[in-house]
């Protein structure tokens, strides 16, 4: 898994240096805007025993993108994101539950495609490569206090790099304005806390208010 999560990255880096040198020395214009949206996120790992219901969370940002051409733009964005999960940890026989709350400060970079519909749609399919800081990491226990994770036995949090492919639908409301419906999956590639196998999952649904300023 991890070898193929590393053909992964490498593919997607050489995707964007790709794009970088093959597009036109005049580029399509730049845009700016808006994200909020909700997360969807469980944990995977040796520390999980059996994975608890979805954890839901915040998310919320701004981006800047460089549109190469009328169908191909990069983005890169500055967010922040909740993630984290609940779930089993332990022997079969005996388990503990566990609530871990993952808070990232995110910086995704990614190659969007965009397809016209026809009229004022738009349809956005893309992939990226992302790295995430942490700033707060919070784990409780059988229903205990909700303690500082490296007090734990998860040890403290790690910066993470992540693999976020997602797509959505672009409408053209006028004078450069769009609002853009998208969904977005995200892996993690290396575990998430210093002392514990486990690793970030999870869904974001976000609401972007875009304007193309030239």
């Amino acid at each position: 898994m991890i070898h193929r999560l590393r053909i992964l990255v490498a593919s997607v880096l050489a995707a964007l240096a790709l794009v970088a040198t093959a597009a036109p020395a005049s580029a399509q214009g730049e845009g700016w805007g808006l994200s909020l949206g909700v997360t969807g996120s469980t944990l995977q790992g040796d520390f999980v025993t059996a994975a608890g219901d979805t954890k839901w969370g915040f998310f919320g940002g701004v981006f800047g993108e460089r549109y190469l051409s009328d169908n191909l733009a990069l983005n890169l964005a500055v967010n922040y994101s909740q993630r984290g999960g609940q779930g089993l940890t332990g022997p079969p026989g005996d388990p503990t539950r566990y609530d871990i709350g993952l808070d990232y400060i995110e910086l995704p970079l990614l190659a969007e495609i965009l397809l016209p519909l026809g009229g004022t749609w738009d349809l956005m399919a893309y992939g990226g490569i992302g790295v995430a800081f942490n700033v707060s990491c919070k784990a409780s226990f059988a229903g205990g206090s909700n303690d500082s994770c490296k007090d734990t036995v998860l040890g403290g949090p790690k910066t993470e790099w992540t693999a976020p492919v997602g797509g959505g639908l672009f409408y053209q409301v006028g004078n450069g304005d769009m609002v853009v419906f998208e969904a977005r999956y995200a892996w993690g590639l290396n575990d998430a806390v210093a002392d514990a196998n486990i690793r970030n999952r999870g869904w974001t649904f976000i609401l972007r208010l875009a304007r193309r300023v030239s």
